[in-house]
């Protein structure tokens, strides 16, 4: 159960790292991506670019910071302690929702919604990058949590 609850730990890690960076990159390089539409605003498209490039590094941060924090609970989890247990229990199962309900916004939200004013050229290797950290991620995340949540049957005393 150790072993395999830090390997999914250190898988969440790994693709929280990997996200971070990829998001990171995207969000160095957007202003170059980016082209406008025409409308008859010409402060949203602008307006819109600079909220993604926002966004996209507040995603790096807390992608950074999660996996530090999930990185620090393994380490005390392996040292043997209840509280690193407990620690790197409710620090792995709030990740995973946070994680799960942040990708079902993205696809949601890029599935409706209006045109956008600014139109972001990312490059499909990168794309295909940042889904394969977040995918990674919440499988470490999964894997760590049904570890770490499974019950056993209690052993009746003589």
């Amino acid at each position: 159960m150790r072993t395999s609850a830090l390997r999914g730990a250190w898988l969440l890690v790994l693709g929280l790292a990997a996200l971070s960076g990829t998001l990171y990159y995207d969000q160095a390089n957007l202003a170059a991506w980016t082209s406008y539409v025409a409308s008859s605003n010409a402060m949203s498209g602008p307006a819109e670019a600079f909220t993604a490039q926002i966004f996209t590094l507040i995603g790096a941060l807390a992608s950074a910071s999660a996996a530090s924090l999930v990185a620090v609970c393994a380490l005390l989890f392996a040292t043997g302690r209840t509280f690193g247990h407990w620690a790197l229990r409710l620090t792995v199962v709030l990740t995973l929702v946070l994680l799960s309900l942040v990708a079902v916004v993205v696809v949601v939200a890029t599935l409706t919604g209006d045109p956008p004013a600014a139109v972001i050229d990312t490059p499909v290797w990168l794309l295909a990058a940042e889904w394969l950290a977040v995918l990674a991620a919440l499988a470490g995340a999964a894997i760590t949590t049904s570890t770490l949540w499974g019950f056993t049957p209690a052993t009746d005393p003589l």
